[in-house]
């Protein structure tokens, strides 16, 4: 069996108590060659951190033409992991701010 794996992304989330916000940062990592994409420490919710790397994605131009953000008629992002196979290999933590901010540098 063919290894499905294309990517590993690695998201770093932190709660804000005082505020009650949720922030996260994802650096993604491309299997083929080991260029990597960093997303800064941004807020979001829950799975957003997925939304945030595809678009990271899909800007640097490593997602296929039809999920491409400018045109209307397109397949939109988040169709990309389901329509192949799920290609990306997340590890999700919970960290400080410190680690969250750390995680989205280049």
């Amino acid at each position: 069996m063919k290894n499905k794996i294309k990517y590993i992304g690695v998201a770093v989330r932190w709660f804000d108590k005082v505020n009650g916000n949720t922030y996260h940062s994802v650096r993604i990592t491309r299997c083929a060659d080991g260029k990597v994409l960093s997303c800064p420490f941004t807020y979001g919710y829950g799975d957003s951190y997925r939304q945030t790397a595809l678009e990271a994605m899909n800007k640097a131009g490593w997602l296929p033409c039809k999920y491409m953000l400018e045109a209307t008629d397109r397949t939109p992002l988040n169709h990309f992991e389901r329509e192949n196979n799920y290609p990306i290999d997340w590890n999700v933590s919970e960290g400080l701010k410190r680690d969250c901010i750390a995680n989205g540098k280049d």
